[in-house]
């Protein structure tokens, strides 16, 4: 069997297999990042190698073991273990929440925010995608909080990976450092999905992705509620608050950050023009 057969084939089965969950370019892809995963090759090396006959059985048999997986919805991310966000390449498991594109916004907002490195605590960091990237691109030092321990060992593994041990402090806590201190800004992509939501979300989310990442409570709020409730004890007076939100919970947390005493508070829409972050000052 040739690379090319093997790719053309698997597409054509797959196709017919996702028929109404997956639009064939999707599939093209995934199929391509999988045979470049299991057969060690790079981007280019995939095109070159097309019309060579595949050798290794020992590899083909880990393509197969791929596919099954992708079969069953388990997201591809989970499959290779890898998600691109922004500009960094971070290390994914069962145990964190799959970086989303429209996460990449409040990246954006921090960058745009802080004009000199400053002092930042990401809640909830989950793989540390946040927390690296403001690092990375503004030079702060940041306090990443991570409650679930089986996710602590993956930011700090990506921490590491990153070598930017110096700048990316992680710490096993629930949603506050144990140390009260003050920051420029606080970011937080928090669990906002409510169990009634849970149970309508597709299968490759549902099944597959942490249960504790994505679902606040019976509301969707709870957790949102707690950061804004004790923010400002945390953020200095010029500082800003910015937090991921849900679909259509932009006039409940408007609320919450009004109770709270906040001010200048906006919302930013995401691709879809669905406010999706929520921005406030002390």
């Amino acid at each position: 069997m040739y690379y090319s057969d093997l790719y053309y084939q698997t597409l054509q089965n797959l196709d017919r297999y996702f028929k109404d969950k997956n639009s064939q370019s999707s599939l093209a892809l995934d199929i391509q990042i999988l045979m470049e995963k299991a057969f060690g090759l790079s981007r280019d090396q995939f095109w070159i190698m097309k019309q060579n006959q595949i050798k290794d059985r020992w590899r083909l048999r880990k393509f197969y073991r791929y596919l099954e997986r992708l079969k069953n919805h388990e997201p591809l991310a989970y499959i290779i273990q890898e998600k691109q966000f922004y500009t960094a390449s971070f290390f994914v498991n069962k145990y964190v929440l799959i970086p989303r594109p429209e996460t990449e916004l409040i990246v954006e907002m921090a960058i745009d925010t802080l004009a000199s490195p400053a002092r930042v605590l990401d809640i909830g960091a989950g793989s540390g995608n946040i927390s690296i990237v403001i690092a990375l691109e503004t030079g702060s030092t940041v306090l990443a909080i991570e409650k679930d321990k089986k996710t602590f060992q993956v930011l700090c593994r990506n921490i590491g990976s990153h070598r930017i041990r110096e700048q990316v402090i992680p710490q096993h806590s629930d949603l506050f450092p144990k140390k009260k201190s003050t920051f420029d800004l606080i970011v937080s992509n928090p669990p906002y999905v409510s169990e009634k939501e849970w149970i309508d979300l597709p299968p490759h989310i549902r099944n597959h992705e942490p249960k504790h990442a994505l679902v606040s409570g019976p509301s969707g709020f709870e957790i949102i509620e707690k950061i804004i409730s004790r923010a400002k004890e945390y953020l200095k007076p010029t500082g800003k608050l910015l937090i991921e939100i849900g679909y259509q919970q932009k006039p409940v947390v408007e609320k919450l950050l009004m109770d709270a005493d906040f001010h200048h508070i906006d919302f930013i829409n995401d691709y879809s023009q669905i406010p999706r972050i929520a921005c406030a000052q002390p």
